[in-house]
């Protein structure tokens, strides 16, 4: 298991420093590339004059490529339409870099040329090989952080698995991606709807939640992370930023423990964002769209190089849209803004700036409010059925707002044939204010008792990941060792302003509004600060078709929390210190017929906020999991398979003794399941995806005995979806596009007690597009489409967290979209 350790305040107060051992760390690093680079000297010859071993599959050529470029650790250039639906034979053996792309391009009709000593760039024969639209980018500047266009919906490396860019066939943990083109293909307007096709993932209350994400994966909430960097939190999770999903290239979720690569996390996984980045060649795009419940939107995505020289790139994303929304009186009002720059110092180095804006209004309180199980889950109401439209808050009195920005830098430089350093940086603030009428209890057969809240809570967050990274060989066997060392720091602050009862009740069959809520008193204050400082080692093996993963990491995380009760006068801290060693052994084992089973062990921890029955502070929760699978990946397409099975457990889990009431660490809970997911671009224009999920979570041990044997919260015990997406090549239809997907969600709960049980659900979506190009040359850009989520409309209950807490999923929405790209 993972070895924890957790005390109250020690002498000394070692972490008062942390944030100046981050800098010195941070400024080392750096200060340390120009100390080596004046000492090392390049090779003659270059990277090109050596010859080394290499294996790349047959199979689709832009799979080859990437794989290629990872493996001799250079960067190549292509735009996605070059390679779309051409082969290539592989290679295996000992080859030089100009080769090895020889080999790999034999008879596509392409070329590829150098450009500076670790750039490679394709175009067809006889053009200008710096003339790009959008690239793929992999090999030394960005297989790490897989971030431009993969191509197709089936991605080949991931950015969270290993930190490395490791091919996912060589990844010992299940990882799903969900590329730039699989979010266009599906119509996804947010980061839940890019998730649906996801198994073992759901969306706690569906896709009509304005203000947050929320997400249980494997049985746990997963950490939120953006490029690879965790996102804000706040003290209860109410200062999380809603990430805008058009400013991604793709999202990422990594299964099961990731605490030795990222620190402290739960149990059941990590969720992590890619932004959209520069690119050499111009990327122009607008579009419009408007959609059910007067939903418009209009965006931008523009990017090129500023310098004939192409040493400085940029990119900038945006949106501004409004739309009502299912339930009375919801709606949003939304602004979105995310620019970025690359500069190209030089062949070896390269930084990037990134940063954000979003500001997020909501008439309504933010998301569908809360209402009884009775009307909604259950029928039988004296007042009939509550339909999804129902709003029980107060109009003109429940809003929200979410104002969040973000800065930082990803900084590379490749010291030598071996050595690479990186650093990635942000800081964040997000200011979230929320004020919503909600239900409290029935006090008649058909009168709900209600009580106005106000919750604001603010976060500031910086995080920075140091890395340096050796690629390497001794003998047959090569070498990745990857040397991390991590930080963050979030100060927050949590507000409430309740007052009991202090809106007149609603009669439900009725639904008379009294328009007495007024914003209740401060009454409680939380201010929290968090830290966690982080050094961690990998080391990925390859060896005769083996490959080893071996992590461990080493963390210390502090949390001071201050809770005062505004009207008593009186406050109380809590200062609490914890530290803990996790790691991760896995293995995979690469045929050549292109089936790789693989087996993993992995370890989490999470710090547990709070004191115990003894005034000492909480211990963390541990987690430990084993995992068996097997990917495949076939010569014949590019499509990837992955089964995996897993047993997950989280121990130290907080319960409260079911006669005494006493607070102990004495819960564990167990996730086991089995995952597949097939993600296949059959052929040119025909893309497809299926994946099914068999989920038994148990809460094994509680300090209520009642509970023991339940199931965990928000975890479907069965899951599957399909996808199938096709557009015409020729005749008079070319250019027409028809997709449709089924999803099923199983019964599950909503709380430990399982006292309210969802039932199964089957799900229609459907996208019907057209590349108006396909009539006119002189229209080459222009795409029309229409996508409907839900499309059967089918209403039904996502979840209930208690007898008057029932939400309603999002229901059908429709959206026509008109896109012009040039």
């Amino acid at each position: 298991m993972t070895h924890a350790f957790s005390r109250q305040r020690v002498a000394g107060a070692h972490f008062a420093r942390l944030p100046l051992r981050a800098a010195i760390i941070a400024v080392s690093l750096l200060t340390s590339v120009a100390q080596v680079q004046a000492q090392v000297q390049t090779q003659p010859g270059g990277v090109d004059a050596q010859r080394n071993s290499y294996q790349v599959a047959a199979g689709t050529l832009a799979n080859a490529l990437t794989d290629f470029a990872a493996q001799a650790g250079v960067t190549v250039q292509f735009k996605p339409s070059l390679t779309e639906g051409r082969q290539s034979p592989g290679l295996r053996g000992e080859y030089s870099v100009t080769e090895g792309f020889a080999r790999l391009l034999q008879g596509s009709g392409l070329s590829i040329e150098q450009h500076g000593s670790r750039v490679y760039v394709l175009s067809a024969a006889g053009t200008d090989a710096a003339l790009l639209a959008p690239l793929t980018i992999t090999g030394q500047h960005a297989v790490h952080l897989p971030s431009a266009a993969a191509g197709s919906i089936v991605a080949t490396t991931s950015a969270a698995g290993t930190k490395t860019g490791t091919p996912l066939i060589r990844t010992p943990q299940a990882v799903n991606v969900v590329t730039r083109e699989e979010l266009q293909q599906h119509g996804a307007n947010n980061v839940s709807q890019a998730l649906q096709y996801t198994p073992g993932l759901v969306s706690q209350y569906g896709n009509a939640d304005v203000r947050h994400d929320w997400f249980t994966v494997r049985g746990f909430t997963p950490g939120r992370y953006l490029d690879g960097l965790r996102l804000p939190f706040g003290v209860l999770g109410y200062a999380q930023p809603k990430i805008a999903s058009y400013g991604l290239e793709r999202v990422e979720v990594f299964k099961g423990p990731a605490s030795v690569l990222y620190g402290q996390n739960a149990p059941g996984g990590m969720i992590n964002m890619v932004s959209k980045r520069p690119s050499v060649a111009p990327v122009r795009e607008v579009y419009a769209e408007y959609g059910s419940y007067d939903a418009q939107q209009v965006g931008f995505d523009l990017g090129g190089a500023l310098t004939d020289s192409g040493n400085l790139l940029y990119r900038l994303v945006g949106q501004l849209g409004e739309s009502d929304s299912r339930v009375d009186y919801l709606n949003e009002e939304r602004q979105f803004i995310a620019p970025s720059l690359t500069w190209l110092i030089g062949d070896d180095t390269q930084l990037t700036l990134l940063a954000q804006y979003q500001n997020i209004d909501s008439d309504g309180g933010g998301a569908q409010p809360a209402l009884p199980a009775v009307g909604t889950l259950y029928g039988g109401s004296p007042y009939g059925k509550l339909d999804a439209d129902t709003f029980i808050g107060e109009p003109g009195f429940d809003r929200f707002s979410n104002e969040q920005m973000m800065a930082g830098w990803e900084f590379e430089h490749q010291l030598n044939e071996v050595w690479q350093l990186r650093q990635n940086l942000r800081a964040s603030r997000v200011d979230t204010y929320t004020q919503r009428v909600q239900a409290y209890s029935m006090i008649s057969p058909t009168v709900l008792a209600r009580y106005a809240w106000a919750f604001p809570e603010d976060s500031t967050t910086f995080t920075v990941d140091n890395q340096a990274i050796a690629r390497f060989a001794t003998g047959s066997a090569e070498h990745t060792l990857l040397i991390g060392a991590d930080y963050q720091h979030e100060d927050a602050t949590y507000d409430e302003h309740f007052q009991g009862t202090s809106v007149s009740p609603i009669d439900l069959s009725t639904l008379e509004y009294s328009g007495d809520a007024v914003k209740p008193p401060l009454t409680t204050r939380r201010e929290q600060d968090r830290y966690q400082a982080g050094l961690y080692l990998q080391e990925e093996l390859q060896l005769a078709g083996w490959t080893f993963n071996l992590g461990g990491r080493y963390d210390l995380a502090k949390a001071d929390s201050k809770t005062t009760d505004v009207l008593a006068g009186t406050s109380s801290t809590v200062d609490q210190d914890d530290e803990a060693f996790t790691g991760r052994f896995g293995l995979v084992y690469e045929f050549a017929n292109g089936i790789a089973p693989y087996a993993s062990y992995s370890q989490s921890f999470a710090p547990t906020a709070g004191v115990g029955a003894d005034g000492n502070a909480l211990k963390p929760t541990e987690g430990e999991q084993y995992e068996l699978g097997v990917r495949y990946q076939p010569a014949s397409g590019s499509s990837l398979w992955t089964l995996s099975v897993y047993d997950l457990t989280q121990q130290n889990v907080l319960t409260r003794d079911l006669l005494t009431n006493v607070r102990s660490q004495t819960g564990e809970v167990r996730v086991r399941g089995m995952e597949l997911e097939g993600k296949m671009a059959l052929r040119r224009g025909l893309d497809a995806s299926v994946s099914y999920a068999l989920t038994d979570s148990e809460i094994t041990r509680d300090g209520n005995p009642t509970v023991e044997g339940n199931e965990q919260p928000f975890v479907p015990n069965k899951q599957g979806s399909a996808w199938l997406n096709y557009v015409v090549q020729s005749s008079a239809l070319r250019g027409l596009g028809l997709g449709g997907g089924v999803r099923y969600i199983g019964k599950s709960y909503g709380e430990v007690a399982n006292n309210f049980e969802s039932p199964s659900v089957t799900l229609f979506d459907a996208v019907l597009s057209y590349d108006v190009g396909a009539l006119s040359q002189s229209l080459e850009g222009a795409q029309l489409s229409l996508s409907a989520n839900n499309i059967m409309n089918k209403e039904y209950v996502s979840y209930c967290i208690s007898s008057t807490g029932c939400f309603y999923d999002g229901g059908r929405v429709v959206t026509a979209q008109v896109k012009y790209n040039w």
